[in-house]
């Protein structure tokens, strides 16, 4: 760890400046994660380009989760357009929550973490399209718009970071495979929430056959799914009066709503269709609807 920070701050020496931090939080020592899944993080997925270290030039790539990580890479260029540095990172579930853990690389690919080294996140807080992280926040800037922030380890009695600010280099739909005209990808969106909520539906009734000799547990799980549901809809309406002026309401109302449904049908299946010893689940673990 204290390769990387002599190494960030080199860096910065020669090439940036940092700001007054204000994007980025650090938890309090000992402090405990939020619950929190990978399928949250739909919104990050894609290609981000757009400015890093003194206004150069910074992509940041992440891809559709794998099992219960996303792999992303960024790459920070000098402003000659040259490899200044670049990184290789895990999203990943751990604990009931994610924690991003990254690597440093210079441009000949030498590291700046010794070789079980790494740089670790821990989440504080997790909104729509915002993930705060102990030290680095990454949220959604408007429509399509990205930053990052990253607070810098130093002595000065005011904390600095540095900020990332990124436009989608691929339009949204490319998350779950939509494409065509708005009419056709709000018709596409539709038909993933169908998958989704049937699927979905499918788990629950799993979920409620397999205690059906325990009529009080199986009127709780119907509430807290009457409860998921409730705050589905009010969630996703939210955003849609927040875009009614844009053509995007749509697409963003039905990506809110597979991200909820999907991340209800994980927590019926984590909770009630898998076992605390080696029996295999009743159901296969969801993924991402698509």
């Amino acid at each position: 760890m204290r390769a990387f920070w002599a190494m960030a701050g080199a860096i910065i020496a020669a090439w940036g400046s940092t700001l007054a931090a204000q994007e980025t939080r650090v938890g309090a020592e000992g402090f405990v994660s939020p619950p929190a899944t990978i399928y949250q993080m739909w919104w990050l997925e894609g290609l981000w380009q757009g400015e890093g270290i003194d206004g150069a030039p910074a992509t940041e790539s992440w891809l559709p989760s794998t099992g219960h990580t996303m792999v992303g890479t960024f790459v920070q260029q000098t402003p000659e357009g040259d490899i200044l540095f670049s990184e290789h990172m895990y999203l990943v579930e751990e604990d009931g929550s994610l924690v991003l853990k990254l690597k440093h690389f210079n441009a000949d690919l030498t590291g700046w973490e010794d070789k079980a080294g790494m740089v670790t996140f821990q989440l504080l807080s997790l909104d729509f399209c915002a993930a705060y992280f102990s030290g680095l926040t990454i949220r959604c800037d408007g429509n399509d718009k990205l930053v990052v922030g990253v607070r810098m380890k130093s002595d000065a009695a005011e904390p600095k970071e540095l900020l990332f600010r990124f436009n989608r280099a691929a339009r949204p739909q490319s998350v779950f495979g939509c494409d065509g005209t708005t009419i056709e990808m709000n018709e596409c969106m539709s038909e993933i929430l169908a998958r989704s909520t049937e699927r979905k539906d499918q788990y629950l009734a799993a979920a409620l056959a397999r205690h059906d000799d325990s009529p009080d547990v199986a009127k709780m799980i119907r509430q807290s799914d009457a409860a998921s549901e409730a705050y589905r809809k009010q969630e996703c309406y939210a955003l849609y009066e927040d875009n009614k002026e844009g053509t995007i309401r749509n697409y963003v109302y039905l990506g809110c709503a597979i991200a909820l449904v999907d991340e209800r049908t994980r927590t019926i299946w984590q909770n009630w269709l898998t076992y605390a010893d080696t029996t295999p689940p009743m159901l296969p673990e969801p993924g991402p609807s698509r």
